[in-house]
C-alpha cells in the first residue's frame, strides 16, 4: 500500500496528536518503521526516545567490589575486663640462621568455608609444600613430555 495524500493528512494529524509510531502504523495499515520513514521524509518534529535514560549511570567498580567473608579462623575481638598494663616496647630479634622447623604438607582438605577445613599435615616431600602423595597429583608431567622421556631412555 502506497502513501497517497490522504494517508500522510492524516500521518500528520495523528503526529501532532503524540500517538506512538505503532499505533500510528495500526490505524493507517502501515509498520511502525514505515511510519518512522516517512515522518523522517516528510520533515516532522522529532520525538524524544521512549526508552528512559538514567541521567547519572552507576558505578559498576563499586557494584563489583567484592565482599570479604569472615572466616573460621579469624577470632573476634574481645574485649577483656582487665585494664592492660603499661609496657615499654621490646622489639624482637629474630635469629634468620636458625631453620624454622618445617610445617606439614599444604594440600587443603574441603572448603575454607566449612567449619572442619583443614591441610593435609602430613610429612613434606623434599622442598615441596605436599607429601609424595600430594606432590604426584600437583606435578603432572603433560602426555607428550611423558612419551619423549620414555623414548630418549629406550634409545639410551
Amino acid at each position: 500500500m502506497p502513501w497517497d495524500e490522504n494517508n500522510v493528512s492524516k500521518l500528520r494529524e495523528l503526529w501532532d496528536q503524540g500517538l506512538p509510531t505503532a499505533q500510528i502504523g495500526k490505524l493507517l495499515g502501515f509498520t511502525k518503521n514505515a511510519v518512522v520513514g516517512k515522518a523522517h521524509r516528510i520533515g516532522l518534529e522529532r520525538r524524544p526516545s521512549p526508552i528512559r535514560r538514567t541521567a547519572v549511570k552507576p558505578d559498576r567498580k563499586k557494584a563489583r567490589s567484592p565482599v570479604m567473608p569472615k572466616l573460621n579462623f579469624e577470632k573476634s575481638n574481645e574485649i577483656s575486663s582487665k585494664p592492660k598494663e603499661a609496657s615499654s616496647f621490646q622489639p624482637i630479634v629474630k635469629n634468620i640462621f636458625n631453620t624454622m622447623p618445617k610445617r606439614g604438607c599444604e594440600w587443603p582438605k574441603g572448603h575454607p568455608d566449612e567449619i572442619d577445613f583443614r591441610f593435609c599435615g602430613k610429612e613434606r616431600f623434599e622442598d615441596k609444600p605436599y607429601c609424595a602423595e600430594h606432590c604426584a597429583v600437583a606435578y603432572v608431567i603433560p602426555e607428550k613430555e611423558e612419551s619423549e622421556k620414555e623414548t630418549a631412555l629406550r634409545t639410551v
